[in-house]
């Protein structure tokens, strides 16, 4: 997984800048971060969108796991891709610490966790309520996140805007939000708090790229 991680962003971080106006924000928030960590990502527009954010993190945090799509994994030729990517599928209808158990696994193992709160791909690039995935994922292994704003990438869903329009694509990363000690993670207004706070930060970068 990390040479595949390797391969794309050294191939997807090319492309993205010659047929795109491709800019990248907040690196130096996260360059000396070290792992696990919690990858709080909005807004989701487009199925690429976790390789585009996961091309441009820092490669000592690879490999990332993504929390996918449960139907992507049933499907004959994207099952392989995703698995070799190293994600993971979301159970819905678990419960939230059940349906989390694969993420918390995979922080134990010292491996970053990547999801976007908003839970689902939009129809049409806009900032939607988010869910309480992340939050949840923090106060349960008082594990950094890092909020992280993606922009533009519903312009180049047509393969046509994407090779001769140039449209601007932006990946912003802020500071990292540190979830509160010794809280119980059912608590729900320590939940509800922490998932504004993602959802007020990952807004105030959006808003600024």
């Amino acid at each position: 997984m990390q040479k595949i991680w390797n391969t794309t962003s050294s191939v997807l971080k090319a492309v993205m800048r010659i047929f795109c106006r491709f800019k990248i924000y907040g690196l130096e928030n996260i360059s000396n971060m070290k792992k696990p960590a919690i990858f709080a990502i909005a807004t989701h527009s487009y199925f690429l969108d976790p390789y585009i954010v996961g091309a441009v993190i820092p490669h000592h945090f690879y490999p990332i796991r993504f929390m996918t799509k449960a139907a992507f994994f049933k499907m004959p030729i994207v099952k392989h891709i995703v698995r070799a990517y190293g994600a993971f599928p979301v159970i819905r209808g678990l419960g939230l610490e059940n349906t989390l158990r694969p993420a918390i696994d995979f922080i134990k193992q010292n491996e970053p966790v990547g999801l976007f709160i908003e839970g689902k791909i939009a129809k049409k690039e806009e900032l939607r309520p988010s869910k309480p995935g992340a939050a949840a994922l923090a106060l349960m292994t008082s594990v950094p996140i890092i909020p992280v704003a993606l922009k533009g990438t519903w312009q180049i869903r047509n393969f046509l805007k994407f090779i001769f329009l140039q449209k601007k694509v932006s990946v912003s990363f802020g500071k990292p939000i540190f979830p509160p000690k010794n809280t119980n993670p059912l608590d729900k207004e320590a939940l509800q708090q922490l998932a504004q706070n993602i959802e007020d930060k990952i807004k105030e970068l959006y808003y600024s790229i």
